[in-house]
């Protein structure tokens, strides 16, 4: 509980003006804290304040500037009555020099290597006020979610026109009800293609054990055609000739996929033959 304590000092010094005051304090007696506290509550003036309160009143007191100068002067200490109670000890004199300074920071000389000092550490991020932050600075946005399947599902019809079946995805289960037209895309999928993947993209609907409901799902599906090996990828780009009765029966069989296949040979062109005749050439 913070209060000021400035009002509890100027009523010590009205009760008891010849051992506190505000502009000339005088070195306390070893004790008196003791024996101020335990007038609160029974003394009449003290009533209203506790222990702890006048404890506070008499730290800050204790550790002004001024009563700080009084010990540095020395001399006698003084009770509640004012009458002198001990002296001010000289290393109590030095103590209260030293508290009065304040730590001078030191800086370090300049180096080359200054340089390579590490950095101080950044304080520590409350990532709980941080996530406050960033929700309160939100921005409108839309939620899809995309499942992905190589396999048709188990489905059942859910209705006359929809069919219903269930996907485990990520350890979460999402239930999709779709219409008759894109189950059977996905069945064709499935009996068409040897390798096929199918994203199913839709909104995060109502809770269902263990995941939730897919609304408005979209379908589309994709054919996957196996990647050639390296050293059969010239001869499957390749488009295969279809033989013909004019192919030569010397033409060497096809490439295997272990051999390289060789080049296909050049067409023969036949060029008419000339004639010299009539053209004042030698005879033939």
């Amino acid at each position: 509980m913070s209060y000021d304590v400035n009002p509890i000092i100027d009523r010590l010094c009205e009760l008891f003006p010849t051992c506190f005051a505000r502009t000339a304090p005088k070195p306390l007696r070893i004790g008196l804290g003791a024996e101020a506290m335990a007038l609160a509550g029974v003394h009449p003036a003290l009533t209203d304040l506790t222990r702890t309160m006048i404890r506070r009143a008499l730290k800050v007191y204790t550790n002004s500037f001024a009563y700080r100068r009084a010990l540095v002067a020395g001399g006698p200490r003084y009770g509640l009555d004012g009458q002198p109670a001990g002296e001010v000890t000289p290393d109590q004199q030095a103590f209260a020099k030293t508290c009065r300074k304040k730590p001078v920071a030191s800086i370090p000389p300049a180096s080359d290597d200054s340089a390579s000092s590490p950095a101080p550490k950044p304080p520590p991020i409350d990532r709980m006020a941080l996530l406050k932050e960033i929700i309160a600075l939100a921005i409108p946005g839309k939620l899809d979610v995309t499942l992905k399947i190589n396999e048709l599902p188990q489905a059942k019809p859910a209705s006359a026109q929809t069919m219903l079946f269930a996907v485990q995805a990520d350890g979460r289960m999402v239930v999709v009800e779709v219409k008759n037209k894109i189950w059977n895309t996905l069945k064709t999928a499935a009996e068409n293609y040897p390798q096929w993947v199918a994203a199913i993209t839709g909104k995060m609907g109502e809770g269902v054990q263990g995941g939730f409901r897919l609304e408005g799902p979209a379908v589309q599906v994709f054919e996957k055609k196996p990647k050639p090996d390296s050293a059969a990828a010239p001869a499957a780009l390749k488009a295969p000739v279809p033989a013909s009765a004019s192919t030569p029966a010397s033409t060497p069989a096809p490439a295997s996929a272990s051999t390289p296949a060789d080049p296909a040979p050049l067409p023969t062109i036949d060029r008419p033959k000339l004639s010299l005749k009539g053209r004042g050439g030698p005879p033939s």
